[in-house]
């Protein structure tokens, strides 16, 4: 793998390796995320819902409402908001957390060193390998990790005897899997480039695509008048 010649002092953009093209760059696409994150989100309401109504029945029902009566026959369900919220809370927390370590550490299987962070005005979490060439094949891996790795676990709570847990699996689930909607977007991205495109990511906001060059490229080179 070519090694990073970036220097602090440097432009973002770092020289193109030997057998590469110049780069271009990579941005996503906001309305695009907004429109794949509320599909998830609505998508896995009602499809986690489903299995959540299956695994646990009317017991988490009882665990996050109170169910009151009427004199008619009928009964009003208050929702035990301030339970629910909670936590609601704690798993977006956890969830992020483990989310961004996983890419973490499937970056740090394939070798590269790991930064993490919070960006405020972009409301994410990172786990990022900035300033080092990466293969597209890693970064595929890297990006799909954390929504197989996190969905497969909170799918098994699910079914915890214990509606709160179970719940919290619910929580989880979706909002792990909503939040994947970059990590898909990726994904899409990665899929129309050639084998042994490399990755560089110089800052959350700076992002560039090195495509290997072809023969026909190589040919221009060495016709081109000196």
């Amino acid at each position: 793998m070519p090694e990073s010649e970036y220097d602090p002092d440097d432009a973002l953009v770092p020289s193109t390796p030997a057998g590469y093209r110049d780069p271009t760059t990579f941005d996503y696409s906001m309305p695009a995320l907004a429109v794949v994150g509320t599909a998830l989100t609505v998508l896995g309401i009602f499809a986690f819902g489903a299995v959540l109504d299956f695994a646990q029945g009317s017991d988490v029902y009882d665990a996050l409402f109170v169910f009151e009566e009427l004199p008619d026959g009928g009964f009003v369900a208050t929702l035990r908001a301030g339970l629910v919220f909670g936590i609601t809370v704690a798993v977006v927390v956890v969830t992020v957390v483990a989310h961004e370590l996983v890419h973490g550490i499937v970056y740090r299987r394939f070798g590269y060193d790991v930064s993490y962070g919070l960006v405020p005005s972009l409301g994410a979490a990172y786990a990022g390998a900035f300033h080092q060439f990466q293969r597209s094949e890693h970064v595929r891996y890297v990006g799909v990790a954390p929504l197989l790795v996190l969905d497969a676990l909170f799918l098994i709570l699910l079914f915890v005897p214990v509606p709160f847990v179970a719940f919290a699996a619910f929580v989880g689930l979706v909002f792990n899997t909503a939040g994947a909607a970059g990590d898909l977007y990726l994904l899409w991205f990665l899929s129309q480039l050639p084998e042994g495109t490399l990755l560089y990511d110089s800052d959350m906001r700076h992002s560039y695509v090195f495509k290997p060059a072809s023969k026909s490229d190589s040919n221009s080179s060495s016709n081109a008048e000196p």
